[in-house]
C-alpha cells in the first residue's frame, strides 16, 4: 500500500518520534519546528495533520488513508479542523489579525477564535503558523493567551527558520523539534527530478552549495543566477584574469539579479561558496587516490599546469580557499558588496598568476 510518506525522504527519525509520542498519548498541544528554510518543515507539519486528522489511520503508524471523510476534504483543502495561516501576499510580518480578526470582527476572528469553537468533526483541530518568527509583538501576545491555555482538541504547530526573532515566552510554551538540512543526494534528486540542471555535474555542484535546502537549491537553479556563476568558475580556471574589472562586473550583475541588498547579499555568499568549493575539489583532485574521472572538470586545468609539483600546488590552492573563508567572513560582518568582491579577485588574480609564471 502506497504510503504519504513514500516522496518525503528525510526527517526519519522526527516521525518516529511523533509515532511513539502517539502511541503512548504524549502528544503535547503546542509545538515548534525549527530548522532552515527549504528542509520540509512545513510538508512534514502537513502530512501529520492529515495522520492525525484520518478516520481510517492503521492502529500504530502514523499513515493517512486518503480515502476517508476527513482525508477527501483535507486533500481538496476545505478541511474544516485544519487551519493554516500564512503572510499576506507581499507582507513581511504576521499581523494580529491573522490571530484575532481585524477591528471590525476582533475577538470574532482569526485563528484564536477558530481554535476555540469545538471541532466540526472528530475530536481534534489542527493549527499550522508559517513564518512564525515574523509575528509583530502585537500577534505574538495575542496568540500567547491560546498557547498559554490551548483549548481542548487543539494542536498548534509554529513553522520557524529563526529562533532569535520569537518572544522567549512563545518559544518556552511549545516543544521545538529540530529539522536539520537535506542530505546532499536528496537535494540532488530534486534538483533533477524537476528539470532545473542541465547535468549530474551541475547538480551536485548546486546540492552542495544549497546547504541542504531546497528552496535554495531552486534559487541557485535560476538561470540568471547559473549563468553568472557559470561565468564566474570559468573566470576562475584561467590563469590570468582581471581583479578589479572582474569585480566590478558581479557586482553589476548581482545588483541586477537581486531586489534588494538582503538578497545581493545572499547572492554575492553563493559565489564566495561557489569559489571555494572550486577550489576544494581541485585539492582533492591533487590526492594520489583521485582519478581523473572524480574532478570537476573546470578544476582539472590547476592540476595540469604544475607538472607534478603538487606540494606548491597544494600551498597554493589552500592559500586561495583561505581567501574566499576570509571572504566569507567579511560578507557576514557587513563589508560592502562591492569592497569585499574588490579584494578578493585582487587577491585571487594576483596570486594565481603564479601558476603561469612557473
Amino acid at each position: 500500500m502506497p504510503s504519504i510518506w513514500d516522496d518525503y525522504r528525510s526527517h526519519t527519525e522526527v516521525r518516529v518520534a511523533f509515532l511513539r509520542a502517539i502511541e503512548r498519548g504524549r502528544l503535547t498541544q503546542s509545538y515548534l519546528f525549527h530548522g532552515p528554510g527549504g528542509v520540509g518543515k512545513q510538508l512534514f507539519a502537513t502530512r501529520l495533520a492529515q495522520c492525525l486528522l484520518c478516520f481510517e489511520r492503521p492502529a500504530g503508524e502514523l499513515e493517512a488513508c486518503g480515502r476517508c471523510s476527513q482525508c477527501r476534504p483535507f486533500l481538496a483543502g476545505t478541511h474544516p479542523d485544519f487551519l493554516l495561516v500564512d503572510r499576506d501576499p507581499g507582507k513581511r510580518e504576521l499581523t494580529v489579525a491573522k490571530f484575532i480578526g481585524d477591528r471590525e470582527q476582533r475577538g470574532k476572528a482569526g485563528l484564536c477564535y477558530e481554535l476555540s469553537i469545538r471541532p466540526a468533526a472528530g475530536s481534534r483541530k489542527i493549527a499550522i503558523i508559517n513564518d512564525a518568527e515574523t509575528m509583530n509583538d502585537e500577534a505574538a501576545n495575542a496568540l500567547l493567551k491560546t498557547l498559554e491555555e490551548p483549548p481542548d482538541g487543539a494542536l498548534i504547530i509554529l513553522i520557524a527558520s529563526s529562533l532569535d526573532a520569537l518572544l522567549p515566552t512563545i518559544k518556552s510554551r511549545c516543544q521545538t523539534v529540530r529539522f536539520g538540512p537535506l542530505p546532499d543526494d536528496v537535494v540532488n534528486e530534486f534538483l533533477q527530478r524537476e528539470n532545473l540542471v542541465t547535468s549530474d555535474e551541475e547538480a551536485r555542484w548546486l546540492a552542495a552549495l544549497s546547504a541542504g535546502s531546497l528552496v535554495t537549491a531552486r534559487q541557485l537553479a535560476q538561470p540568471g543566477f547559473r549563468e553568472l556563476r557559470q561565468d564566474w568558475l570559468a573566470k576562475l580556471s584561467k590563469p590570468s584574469w582581471e581583479g578589479l574589472q572582474t569585480a566590478q562586473e558581479l557586482t553589476s550583475r548581482i545588483e541586477k539579479l537581486g531586489s534588494d541588498t538582503a538578497e545581493q547579499r545572499q547572492l554575492t555568499l553563493w559565489l564566495l561558496q561557489a569559489a571555494a568549493e572550486y577550489y576544494r575539489t581541485a585539492l582533492r583532485g591533487l590526492a594520489p587516490t583521485t582519478t581523473q574521472a572524480a574532478v570537476q572538470a573546470d578544476a582539472i586545468g590547476w592540476i595540469s599546469r604544475w607538472s607534478g609539483d603538487i606540494d606548491a600546488a597544494v600551498d597554493l590552492l589552500g592559500d586561495l580557499l583561505e581567501r574566499c573563508t576570509v571572504a566569507v567572513t567579511h560578507l557576514h560582518q557587513n563589508v560592502s558588496i562591492g569592497l569585499c568582491l574588490e579584494a578578493l579577485c585582487h587577491d585571487l588574480s594576483t596570486r594565481a598568476r603564479v601558476v603561469t609564471s612557473r
